[in-house]
């Protein structure tokens, strides 16, 4: 009897990267709980045990969704970048909050972080792809920067300051757990619109909807 064909390391990464699709869409559903290798090979319309063919176990799956959600937003920062001097400061700042808070490794950051060898894993991918715990401050002062040089933010306002309390605030909504306060959503809209009301130039600025 001849032995099945071993699939090629093409064939390999293409099933992974599918998977991954895959399980982003569970857990943008029904959160990372939802996520499960019966149900992600339910998802994908394949046998139970394929999963277990691309992935070692879900620990592998959850690295390989989050490290796929880097090059993402690596590209939401360059289109953060270049939004400057379109649209209002307010609504750049809530899109880009919409698309980190909306990712599917914001709903598996607790159980990223509950493992102390999955989180050294994940930072190490994070340093690779140039998108390490110190991208958030940098970028958004860029950004800020970026603005202020459009002539939208007063040329006063030290923009490092505002770029790293958006940071924090951020980070602080991906780390934290349910049991600290969190705005709803139109809320944090609300909030960043304030921000850069509060540092807009007079006559670089347009009113904020909200």
């Amino acid at each position: 009897m001849m032995s099945p064909a071993k699939r090629d390391a093409e064939t390999t990464a293409q099933l992974r990267a599918s998977f991954v699709e895959h399980a982003r869409r569970i857990v943008a559903r029904g959160g990372a709980s939802a996520l499960t290798m019966r149900a992600l090979a339910a998802e994908a319309g394949s046998s139970v045990g394929l999963p277990y063919k691309v992935f070692a176990d879900r620990r592998d799956l959850v690295r390989a969704i989050v490290l796929a959600d880097l090059d993402r937003f690596r590209s939401a920062a360059a289109e953060l970048l270049a939004r400057a001097g379109t649209g209002t400061v307010g609504g750049n700042l809530s899109w880009f909050s919409g698309f980190l808070l909306d990712s599917p490794s914001v709903a598996l950051a607790g159980e990223l972080l509950a493992d102390e060898a999955h989180t050294h894993a994940v930072m190490a991918g994070a340093h690779e792809h140039g998108f390490g715990p110190t991208a958030f401050p940098v970028l958004l002062t860029n950004y800020l920067h970026a603005e202020q040089q459009a002539g939208r933010i007063r040329p006063e306002v030290e923009v490092a300051a505002f770029g790293f309390l958006v940071a924090g605030a951020l980070h602080n909504l991906v780390v934290v757990g349910d049991a600290w306060p969190r705005p709803e959503r139109a809320e944090l809209d609300r909030f960043l619109h304030a921000t850069a009301a509060a540092i807009a130039s007079v006559s670089g600025s347009r009113p904020d909807p909200t």
